[in-house]
């Protein structure tokens, strides 16, 4: 009886020593906590990517809106893109600068 119980006991705790292992295994290998964490930080960097994008197209959405409901707004913005002007308009260009808007 004594040895009976003895073989179980090594057996439980052979079990449960492999049981340990796996677990361990399972928390710390590849596909455990570091793969969790990785998956957080991927998930956190596509939310900001997100959180920026929409900033930009609530920005468009902006400018379209003013462009609609501003000619005025809208010509200007042709004709500095184009590099034209109005025939009252005068435009004077400073080398090395940002060139401005036209101005009557």
């Amino acid at each position: 009886m004594r040895i009976a119980m003895s073989v179980r006991t090594m057996l439980t705790a052979g079990a449960l020593f492999v049981a340990g292992g796996f677990l361990l295994f399972s928390f710390l290998g590849p596909n455990g906590i570091p793969m969790v964490l990785e998956k957080r930080r991927q998930i956190r960097e596509l939310q900001e990517q997100n959180s920026g994008l929409q900033r930009q197209i609530q920005e468009s959405r902006d400018r379209i809106r003013s462009f609609q409901e501003n000619a005025g707004e809208r010509d200007r913005r042709v004709r500095e893109n184009q590099g034209k002007l109005k025939k009252d308009e005068t435009t004077f260009v400073i080398q090395g600068s940002q060139p401005t808007s036209p101005t009557r």
